[in-house]
């Protein structure tokens, strides 16, 4: 008589509890988790803790460390992974997710607004009659600007200089970032606001 090998799969529900064994399962749990580790998910035996009102509660046991956040009506985050035992703050983790989404899209919007022009000190009358045309229209559409020079090879930093200087007349009356002009090595640069045409 033959007999067939049956296998049971594991159960786990959605917060990848393993009912055979009272594990956790990262591997299928933590796929579904976006932004820091909190809560269950923190894994190790002991965390460095900073409370809801920002004071340094000590290092304690990572179960401890839950239901402290837990009887606040709190999260336990995990802020700093990098260094051992782990920082965690108790915090309201969907408030703190919303912060860091936030800031991190005010950062990519930030980005996004920055338009960049370079020139050389050989460059054509045309290209940069161009530059300027769009470095304008750029400006007046809500974008910082950065205008750069970049020299190279035997390029000397005076005809640099001077070209920069002659192209930065287009702009008078356009108020500025940094208060003067840039030179770091072989690059010369100043950056245009976005708020119109109030002198520096």
């Amino acid at each position: 008589m033959e007999f067939k090998k049956t296998f049971k799969r594991p159960y786990n529900n959605n917060n990848g509890y393993n009912r055979n064994n009272g594990s956790y399962n990262r591997g299928n749990a933590d796929k579904k988790q976006y932004g820091p580790r909190r809560n269950e998910f923190i894994r190790v035996p002991q965390v460095m803790v900073i409370g809801d009102q920002g004071e340094n509660l000590g290092v304690m046991k990572t179960d401890e460390a839950i239901k402290l956040a837990q009887s606040k009506g709190l999260d336990l985050v995990e802020v700093g992974a990098t260094v051992n035992p782990p920082v965690c703050k108790i915090i309201d983790y969907a408030k703190y997710v919303y912060e860091l989404n936030k800031k991190q899209r005010k950062n990519k919007n930030k980005a996004k607004d920055m338009k960049e022009f370079k020139f050389s000190p050989v460059i054509d009358i045309g290209d940069i009659e161009l530059r300027v045309r769009r470095s304008k229209e750029f400006i007046d559409k809500g974008h910082n600007v950065r205008l750069t020079m970049v020299r190279k090879g035997r390029q000397t930093h005076e005809l640099a200089i001077q070209v920069f200087n002659d192209i930065l007349t287009n702009f008078e009356g356009y108020s500025t970032i940094e208060p003067e002009k840039k030179v770091e090595g072989k690059t010369i640069f100043i950056t245009f606001k976005a708020n119109g045409k109030a002198k520096n």
